[in-house]
């Protein structure tokens, strides 16, 4: 849906050049944002992050190099194209020397569509190129290394103190997995391993590898940020609780299943990069043995630990001791069952989900977003009429994945991100109760589980707003909520729109209110024609010329009846 759009600037003050230039820019996915001075652009600049930018050197009364100079000092242009634009080949050529400053390209005025065309080809297929080789290395290198990299060309090995490292692995693997299908086991790892991924990354540690059906993550390596043990600990409670989660539904249903062996230990270790054609980060020392050794003790759905893990968590979790057990090349060792969190610091006091003061001890983040999506998610999965055929756990899902992009592009801080994420997520609860007027019941179920979950009141009354906004009507008043609004209706200008419009007909229909196919097409007509707008510049770019073609279409049908 979103998944090849980029945002485009371009600076022109004269008015033929810059509608020559946008009429050959215009097409889908093209993101473009318009500025007629030095200004506007470098604000431009600060508000969002462009891919590619044209900048003219014409512009009057302004030094074309100081201009270059002030684009290329703005942080988002660091991965962006600048493409020179002017009527004066010199000028054009004595720029050359701007590449220093960030000019890449240059074109001369007037414009050549082929040649515009060509060249936005190249570079699209460079960004998006570029974009991919980042996220490869990024999920390969560990931030800070992969910074040592961009800076020095290498990385130093370096030896860590306290340092938590976590092995599991799956029981009997080899055994119920000798007649699986080849794809379907590889299907089975993947979904287990991005969802044990998912969890270290939420609670800031690093994953370092697997191998066969083990999966290996560290704590205090990589990052700076508090108690790794406790995030540790956390973290896998989190995955031996999904596991246990996933086994009870397998059983229920009578499907073959899979149980976790999980172990952990603190110690030193030294960490750094080997490999030369292909990267590794890896880390080593007694403690990285020890840890393997404590996952083999482990027994299936526990978590076995160190008695030095046992004593950097034990006021905050609730262990089982086991005696001493002996491992090879370690003699014996003091080792627990991490059973989970103590009902004093963990949400409901059901020892799962870590409460605030927990989190707050341990550095992270108060409002925990996560928890709370896959709550409400599950809520109205579960919970939601099977009549709501537009209002639906989809909708829900799509509306976030909407504002995500529309956050990335109108370039959202992340708490602005977090708190519109969170409005998507509540938009339409109120449909558990009722369904009209059901805006006002999802704020109160926002305020009812949000601060349960570490959400603030400041950022809960900005999230109410964001909600009601969104209410028919209402008139956003801030970009979160001309975002929130935006990926609400985003449909609207989408291909699939005569499918998901039909469906909100239906669900009406259920609802008691209903319309012959005559008058479904008017009301759509009126609506799209008189009644709604895009707010944010992205979605006027990429949403209002299709909304357009709907309601040409839309029109067409209604001629067609009338005849």
């Amino acid at each position: 849906m979103f998944d090849r759009i980029i945002n485009i600037l371009v600076l022109e003050s004269n008015e033929e050049d810059r509608s020559s230039l946008l009429d050959i820019l215009r097409t889908p996915g093209h993101n473009i944002f318009v500025s007629t001075n030095s200004a506007d652009t470098l604000t431009l600049l600060d508000e969002k992050k462009f891919a590619l930018i044209f900048c003219s050197l014409d512009l009057p009364n302004i030094d074309s190099k100081d201009l270059l100079n002030e684009i290329h000092k703005k942080n988002s242009v660091k991965n962006a194209t600048i493409i020179v634009t002017s009527k004066d080949t010199q000028k054009l050529y004595s720029s050359v020397d701007g590449t220093k400053r960030g000019a890449m390209d240059y074109l001369t005025k007037p414009f050549l569509p082929n040649l515009v065309k060509a060249k936005m080809a190249v570079y699209k297929k460079l960004f998006f190129k570029h974009k991919r080789v980042s996220r490869l290395l990024e999920s390969i290198l560990p931030s800070q290394t992969l910074n040592e990299f961009r800076v020095y060309g290498k990385s130093s090995p370096k030896k860590r103190q306290n340092c938590t490292v976590l092995f599991t692995d799956f029981v009997n693997f080899t055994q119920l997995t000798k007649n699986s299908d080849p794809q379907d086991l590889v299907k089975k790892l993947d979904f287990y391993f991005t969802t044990f991924d998912e969890i270290i990354l939420k609670y800031k540690l690093e994953k370092i590898k697997t191998i066969g059906d083990a999966y290996m993550a560290v704590g205090g390596v990589t990052e700076k940020d508090p108690h790794p043990a406790i995030r540790m600990a956390l973290a896998a409670c989190e995955i031996r609780n999904f596991m246990l989660n996933d086994m009870e539904t397998l059983k229920a249903f009578q499907r073959d299943f899979w149980e976790i062996r999980i172990g952990i230990h603190i110690g030193d270790l030294v960490a750094g990069v080997v490999g030369k054609h292909k990267f590794s980060f890896d880390v080593w020392g007694d403690t990285v043995n020890i840890a393997a050794r404590c996952e083999q003790n482990s027994t299936p759905g526990n978590i076995n630990i160190s008695e030095n893990f046992a004593d950097a968590i034990r006021p905050y979790f609730d262990l089982s001791h086991r005696g001493k057990i002996t491992i090879k090349n370690a003699g014996e060792i003091d080792m627990f069952y991490l059973e989970g969190i103590r009902s004093e610091y963990s949400l409901y006091k059901e020892g799962r989900i870590p409460n605030v003061e927990l989190r707050r001890a341990t550095g992270l983040p108060l409002a925990d977003f996560n928890g709370l999506r896959s709550f409400i998610l599950t809520k109205l999965k579960a919970e939601l009429s099977e009549d709501l055929l537009y209002h639906s756990y989809r909708h829900t899902e799509t509306v976030e994945e909407a504002v995500e992009k529309y956050g990335e592009l109108e370039k959202l801080s992340n708490h602005e991100l977090f708190l519109v994420r969170t409005a998507a997520l509540f938009h339409d609860s109120g449909f558990l109760f009722r369904y009209k007027d059901n805006e006002e019941l999802g704020v109160e179920l926002l305020y009812h589980y949000g601060p349960r979950f570490g959400y603030q009141l400041k950022d809960l009354k900005t999230i109410e707003k964001i909600i009601l906004s969104t209410g028919y009507g209402a008139v956003p008043s801030t970009i979160m909520e001309a975002v929130m609004c935006d990926a609400d209706l985003d449909y609207l200008g989408r291909a699939d729109y005569h499918v998901t419009a039909a469906k909100l007909f239906d669900e009406m229909a259920l609802y008691g209110k209903n319309f012959s196919n005559q008058k479904r097409i008017e009301v759509q007509i009126e609506y799209l024609e008189n009644h709604h707008e895009y707010y944010t510049t992205s979605a006027k770019n990429l949403r209002a010329p299709g909304k357009i073609k709907r309601i040409a279409e839309l029109k067409a049908k209604l001629t067609q009846i009338k005849a």
